[in-house]
């Protein structure tokens, strides 16, 4: 189970794009678990420095939080988000997902 000690991922989803090409893709699963572990740790990927620090600044807000990070696989760029889903403050979800999944 991957954890943040910067901030609450909340549960971990993957889109059916997503599970279907770690089930074939044994390197790409490694590629999107350590794309997990990087965005734990605040390494946004390939976002944009301003996209950066949107990030660092939702930190502050940790009630309310949406967080973004783009990382490169052998299967194409991946997004993984966080964000809260209910009316509950910190009820929050990680998402990974393929840009056309958006």
């Amino acid at each position: 189970m991957i954890t943040s000690k910067y901030f609450n991922m909340g549960k971990i989803v993957v889109t059916y794009g997503i599970s279907e090409a770690m089930k074939e893709n044994d390197r790409f699963a490694a590629e999107v678990n350590l794309s997990l572990q990087r965005y734990a740790v605040k390494d946004w990927g390939s976002v944009s420095d301003g996209d950066k620090q949107v990030n660092e600044d939702a930190l502050k807000y940790p009630d309310d939080l949406y967080l973004l990070a783009a990382y490169q696989t052998c299967e194409g760029k991946i997004f993984i988000t966080t964000n809260r889903i209910s009316e509950n403050a910190g009820d929050n979800a990680t998402t990974v997902c393929f840009p056309s999944e958006r």
